[in-house]
């Protein structure tokens, strides 16, 4: 065998074996490219899936949003309803006729449990029941030294009595707030039927 066979023959087995690497590495390229496919199929569908469930969540998440805004809206127009009828209320007994008036204003001062003091009226109840308030409330309480003011209160209605250097402030709007948070479940009861 001369020199051209045996060089022949080495590149020959030359090109046999890098035939086979190249083929080896094409393989291998293959694999990996579809090892990395899987693989981005994979990272796409726990990416979809994660998607969902954290679109699931905002979503449930908007809702319950939405619904504790929508409880909070009814709630503030129940408010706005109940405060309506408790203004409407106040501006009732305001309206009472002058005998109820004193009948309701005298049965209250009774409570108040003060037996001397200084009565103080809006001026028209004043002038209008002032005198009668009075004589009403010191025939209901033992021993009743109670003078009407000649001071006036700003104030739709009742009255503020005062009694050393403290006071009873029994305003329509004071009496109408003080029983306010005894009433308002009763009241939505019956407008909402709760």
């Amino acid at each position: 065998m001369g020199i051209d066979a045996i060089t022949a023959k080495i590149a020959e087995d030359a090109a046999g074996y890098a035939d086979g690497v190249i083929s080896d590495a094409k393989k291998e390229a293959e694999r990996i490219i579809a090892d990395a496919e899987q693989e981005a199929k994979a990272i796409r569908g726990r990416a979809v899936e994660k998607a969902a469930k954290d679109s699931a969540v905002l979503v449930q998440r908007r809702q319950a949003l939405a619904e504790l805004e929508g409880r909070k809206i009814r709630l503030a127009l129940k408010q706005e309803k109940v405060s309506c009828i408790m203004e409407g209320a106040a501006e009732c007994l305001a309206g009472l006729k002058a005998d109820e008036k004193i009948k309701f204003l005298a049965e209250i001062i009774a409570r108040t449990g003060v037996r001397e003091g200084e009565l103080l009226l809006n001026a028209e109840d004043r002038k209008a029941i002032g005198k009668k308030l009075v004589k009403a409330a010191n025939d209901q309480i033992k021993s009743g030294k109670i003078a009407l003011s000649e001071d006036c209160i700003d104030a739709n209605g009742g009255f503020i009595l005062k009694y050393g250097t403290k006071e009873v402030n029994s305003t329509l709007k004071a009496i109408v707030d003080s029983v306010r948070e005894e009433t308002t479940a009763e009241v939505v009861g019956i407008l909402f039927g709760e």
